[in-house]
């Protein structure tokens, strides 16, 4: 038999006690006394065959499952609110909204710089620019969350489409001071003795790094784990070590007395939009490109030919 469908307001609870981490909070903040929400979520509990939450030294405390179902809940709950923003966007006849999608690499550097261009033609509008990472890629394109989204990541599916925007090596980012910030190219082999500040194996970064280091023929030793590029620039902003990013992340580093020197023989990383086939490609997802572009080709000249724009459609 088919698993029963949850309702609304039992997602709504669950939510809740777990925002509040307590059954009289969360009894108050929904407006129901706290026995009938202890039921409740016996109820919720029943349905689903496991424990949600136990009790430790008499403190509510939820179980992996409960927490791993609530990162879901949450993820849908931020979802149904740009969903909501957007529909009272078209209701109030809001035509020129822009909305679109960046990870960290493009978002942190390129995008900025690509809007500023926009905004200096004269282009007019609303922006609103979502932070995705790479797993909420396709849903965000396929349900039409937002009309494109810049990324290193690639997308392989019939229903998307992709344009390159630009090619880059990795780099290695240091302290402008570092012993090897003057150099110009480092091979994975010279940072052994580094303390390396670097990603997993199965992040879009961590691919790309081992491959790398699988081209050298050295073996990649991380100190330090981070999720984001904006962690591993703070953690050698610090000085706790160094770390591999695309160049596209790197951009401006030196701002922030920090340095990038390309590493030997990297694999290359490519900048995308992604957009839906499934849905017309509006003129300003093509302003948008043609800006990074314009972007990328600037920065081609302050990185001595580290990144480079690609013109192909």
């Amino acid at each position: 038999m088919a698993n029963p469908k949850l309702k609304e307001r039992q997602i709504e609870i669950f939510r809740i006690v777990m925002a509040t981490n307590s059954l009289t909070a969360a009894a108050r903040h929904l407006g129901v006394s706290q026995p009938n929400l202890s039921i409740a979520i016996k109820r919720l509990e029943d349905q689903l065959g496991i424990a949600l939450f136990g009790r430790i030294g008499g403190k509510l405390v939820p179980t992996q499952e409960a927490q791993l179902i609530f990162e879901e809940v949450e993820r849908v709950h931020q979802q149904a609110e740009m969903l909501s923003d957007s529909i009272y966007s078209i209701a109030r006849g809001n035509a020129s909204t822009f909305r679109f999608g960046a990870t960290p690499s493009i978002g942190m550097r390129l995008i900025p710089k690509a809007l500023r261009r926009l905004q200096l033609a004269g282009a007019a509008g609303t922006y609103y620019c979502d932070s995705l990472p790479q797993r909420d890629i396709r849903d965000y394109l396929l349900f039409g969350r937002g009309t494109c989204v810049a990324t290193i990541a690639r997308i392989d599916d019939p229903v998307i489409e992709t344009t390159a925007i630009a090619e880059a090596g990795l780099v290695c980012v240091m302290p402008a001071d570092h012993r090897l910030a003057g150099r110009a190219s480092i091979s994975p082999a010279e940072l052994s003795e580094e303390t390396l500040i670097s990603f997993g194996s199965t992040t879009t970064h961590g691919l790309y790094i081992d491959e790398t280091y699988r081209r050298s023929g050295a073996v990649r030793n991380t100190a330090v784990y981070v999720h984001f590029v904006e962690a591993a620039l703070s953690f050698v902003a610090e000085r706790i070590g160094v770390t591999i990013l695309d160049a596209f992340s790197a951009i401006d580093c030196a701002t922030a007395r920090m340095a990038a020197v390309p590493i030997a023989n990297s694999v290359s990383v490519s900048a995308y939009v992604h957009t839906s086939r499934l849905r017309p490609r509006p003129t300003t997802v093509e302003s948008l490109i043609m800006a990074l572009r314009d972007v990328a080709l600037r920065e081609s000249n302050f990185t001595n030919g580290i990144i480079k724009p690609c013109n192909d459609p």
